[in-house]
């Protein structure tokens, strides 16, 4: 446990219902407190988002479930007696909350209030105190993480440690072709604790570029896929879901050979693939649901890598939406990491998130910046895929 950690477990009573309250202002809430410490009569603070209005509960109790119910059982009878009409209820807590019982809690508190929860839990806060919000550890927690970046440096060098394995075609890649590849690592924010990991079967993780024609095996602590093509012994592309959340995906035939040069897809054009962008976005997008499944919540970390591609050039959209073979910039290097993406566990809504870094790529491809995604949304045409994976115009 670090410093943030404990800070975090240890903030009790008054001071985490303040610190709730700004962590929410953070999120984008518009928080009104109720500027009591103690019993609060049924609220902490009314809150609005996204043209949704509710109260938010704040709590510590190790019992959160019989403490979020007993809390909305409170605000239900605030919501009768002001007359008013809520439909969004959120609970701040620094307990553990799993993927599974946040969904379940969702559909219960659905059913008996007709609200939509919302819940703010350990490893989210940790989370976003670490990337997006460390004014907040400083004034609340007492802990300055300007100073210390031990916890994304080791998330940063473990994704080293994969690529160096999987350049070297060693570990998980071992059977995957030489030649170029690309790859996908997505890292729970708390994948350092040993006890994150989760037991019994895993789901056989989405495979980049690939419409899952592919088979899983499960090896102890980690289950792998294998895409199209290749033979035993020998495959272009895998993906590997390990029990401590860890996920990695790479692919070599994600590139094709034209006028004597590689190319790497950058749209959704029949006949040739989904390109880039909705073959990263679908993969995370599973993913997230299956970290979810797994038990686990909070935040992830996400990488796109180019490996021994530094000749390969990306096929660009025309003005007509056409395929456009031109001799743009190279990525020059052999091996190319973006910086991180900040994802949610259990939510499909990953485009926003994964926008900055799909833009890097495209600028470092000598573009602007990727041509189908604006403002977190997908602007270009849908795609669906085997298993029914789909995306579609205004997708998050």
């Amino acid at each position: 446990m670090d410093d943030l950690e404990f800070a975090l477990a240890n903030l009790r009573g008054y001071p985490f219902e303040k610190f709730a309250m700004a962590y929410l202002r953070e999120q984008g809430y518009q928080v009104h407190e109720s500027g009591s410490s103690g019993p609060d009569g049924g609220w902490d603070g009314q809150v609005e988002i996204s043209g949704r209005e509710g109260i938010a509960h704040a709590s510590v109790q190790e019992t959160w479930r019989r403490k979020l119910r007993s809390d909305a059982e409170k605000v239900k009878q605030l919501e009768e007696e002001r007359g008013e009409d809520y439909d969004l209820f959120v609970f701040v807590t620094n307990q553990d909350v799993g993927g599974r019982q946040e969904l379940d809690l969702q559909d219960e508190i659905r059913e008996e209030y007709g609200w939509k929860l919302r819940i703010h839990h350990r490893e989210e806060i940790l989370g976003e105190l670490r990337q997006n919000s460390q004014d907040l550890a400083e004034e609340f927690l007492d802990v300055d993480l300007q100073k210390d970046h031990d916890h994304i440096q080791e998330i940063e060098e473990l994704c080293s440690d994969r690529l160096d394995k999987l350049q070297a075609r060693d570990g998980y890649a071992s059977e995957l072709i030489e030649g170029p590849a690309i790859a996908l690592h997505i890292i729970p924010n708390g994948v350092l604790s040993k006890s994150k990991n989760r037991s019994g079967d895993l789901p056989n993780p989405s495979i980049i570029f690939e419409e899952r024609e592919n088979y899983g095996e499960s090896k102890g602590k980690h289950t792998i896929s294998y895409g199209r093509g290749g033979s035993p012994g020998e495959h272009h592309a895998y993906a590997v879901l390990r029990n401590d959340g860890l996920y990695e995906s790479a692919s070599v035939s994600a590139f094709h050979e034209k006028y004597e040069d590689l190319w790497l897809q950058g749209f959704i054009q029949d006949g040739v693939g989904i390109g880039l962008d909705a073959a990263i976005i679908l993969a995370a997008r599973e993913t997230m649901m299956d970290l979810s499944k797994m038990g686990f919540s909070g935040t992830t970390f996400a990488f796109v890598s180019l490996l021994d591609a530094g000749d390969v050039q990306l096929v660009t959209p025309d003005h007509l939406g056409s395929s456009l073979h031109r001799s743009p910039k190279t990525i020059d290097t052999d091996r190319y990491t973006t910086e991180y993406a900040t994802l949610q566990i259990g939510s499909e809504q990953v485009i926003e998130g994964l926008e900055p870094v799909l833009d890097e790529l495209w600028r470092q491809f000598g573009d602007d910046g990727s041509p189908n995604i604006e403002d977190g949304k997908w602007t270009r045409q849908s795609c669906k895929v085997r298993d029914g994976m789909t995306i579609e115009e205004g997708d998050q």
